[in-house]
């Protein structure tokens, strides 16, 4: 074997072992865990999750009584 495909062969095992690395780091974080509840964040109705030019419906229903 010559030295570029050791080189190469040394690489993409380096390479591995950091992809293997931030991984297990994902899992152990809890990274992974519930991915699908992102797509349903959207549709919550809370004073933090509201931008600014939404109203909540509690400011909704104090606009209305004193209308």
């Amino acid at each position: 074997m010559n030295e570029a495909t050791i080189a190469i062969t040394v690489m993409s095992f380096l390479l591995f072992a950091i992809f293997l690395g931030f991984f297990i780091w994902a899992i152990k974080s809890g990274q992974l865990k519930d991915v699908e509840e992102a797509k349903y964040h959207v549709f919550r109705n809370d004073r933090t999750n509201s931008s600014a030019g939404e109203k909540t419906g509690k400011q909704n229903k104090k606009e209305e009584e004193e209308v």
